[in-house]
């Protein structure tokens, strides 16, 4: 009978442990983006914390300008990277980040500007060329972005 009620604990608690909830991948740093975007070709010649570029945005706490060149061409360009920690925030937030791209805008007539979007990151700058935001979507879902 030992043995019998044994068998059945043994039993039940392997089959609840799959019903354990299990971890959600979380979204890395900054510095994890920074490689993935080097491992797919682009070098980081500059990088300013807390630059959203829209003067009129409160968006700058989440923050990054970066200056980068694909492969060994000599033209950089910049990327706005944003991250929100939370997906609440990140969703709430998607209003300010359009308003942050007219603003941007507004100040720089005539530029085209492109964006990325891989929940918890957005990203946008002027005048990418067309490979530049296929490597950063790639980089962003690589360091957690959906």
């Amino acid at each position: 009978m030992r043995r019998v009620l044994t068998v059945a604990i043994l039993a039940a608690v392997l089959s609840g442990c799959g019903g354990l909830p299990t971890a959600t991948p979380t979204p890395a740093a900054m510095d994890d983006v920074i490689a993935a975007l080097v491992l797919r070709g682009l070098t980081v010649h500059q990088l300013v914390s807390g630059d959203p570029g829209c003067p009129s945005s409160d968006l700058h706490s989440n923050a990054v300008r970066l200056e980068v060149a694909i492969d060994n061409r000599s033209a950089t360009h910049e990327i706005y990277l944003l991250r929100w920690r939370r997906p609440a925030d990140y969703a709430d937030s998607a209003q300010a980040f359009a308003d942050c791209l007219v603003g941007y805008q507004a100040l720089h007539p005539g530029q085209t500007v492109s964006q990325v979007e891989s929940e918890p990151w957005r990203a946008y700058g002027p005048g990418w060329p067309p490979d530049l935001g296929p490597r950063l979507a790639d980089a962003l879902r690589a360091a957690g972005g959906s």
